[in-house]
């Protein structure tokens, strides 16, 4: 799935640039202020200007957390470790409508945004808590969601192709955890070493402010 959305946007970006004379638009943005339950997401953002007014605007972003905590024995000098690794997929596409007035571009505009992604961890020779020597687990969660944007913001002329802006926006997320699966490896079991249950989904489902404190730099091609 990934890689077919990152495929397409190849694509889609291509066809527009073939033929077109400084129509496009590439930018990342940078958070200045970083509030408790803030996001900004694109964090890179690709326009199309279909005339001097209006474009269409697409937006990728992938972050990737791992996290590795050891266990130790409280008794002895063995070692076990949890890992976990948190995964998303970010895709936008939207449309944007614009007032410029010389070096200076206000707009406003909407977009719908897909996610995917996926949830792990993994212990080695530990249930999560203590040091188990022969207890492995993992659990493998896929993650699936879409949202609405709508947002207005400003681009400022620096120099020739290079702008600045800013941009602030409400978010409509959902945000949801399908059934996965936690599997236990216990060497020392008597009856089952190997055992697999399921792990039921969960929604979540959220309405706020985003793009709160944010820089963006981008550049005119």
């Amino acid at each position: 799935m990934k890689n077919v959305i990152i495929i397409a946007t190849i694509m889609l970006m291509t066809n527009f640039v073939i033929g077109q004379e400084k129509k496009m638009t590439a930018e990342a943005q940078f958070n200045l202020v970083q509030l408790k339950g803030d996001s900004y997401v694109p964090n890179l953002k690709f326009r199309y200007f279909l005339s001097e007014k209006t474009a269409l605007r697409f937006g990728l972003n992938y972050s990737s957390i791992k996290n590795k905590i050891e266990i130790n024995e409280l008794a002895g000098k063995g070692v076990g470790s949890v890992e976990k690794i948190n995964s998303l997929l970010d895709f936008s596409i939207g449309f944007e409508k614009h007032f410029r007035d010389e070096k200076v571009s206000p707009y406003w505009g909407g977009e719908f945004k897909i996610n995917t992604g996926n949830i792990n961890e993994y212990g080695s020779r530990t249930d999560s808590v203590t040091f188990i020597p022969n207890y492995n687990y993992s659990s493998k969660v896929p993650v699936f969601g879409f949202g609405l944007h709508v947002f207005t913001g400003v681009d400022i002329d620096l120099y020739k192709n290079l702008y600045i802006g800013t941009e602030l926006g409400l978010a409509y997320q959902s945000l949801q955890e399908k059934k996965g699966i936690f599997n236990v490896k216990d060497a020392s079991s008597l009856t089952d070493p190997d055992v697999s249950t399921d792990i039921a989904a969960k929604k979540t489902t959220t309405f706020r402010l985003v793009n709160m404190g944010i820089i963006r730099l981008g550049w005119r091609f």
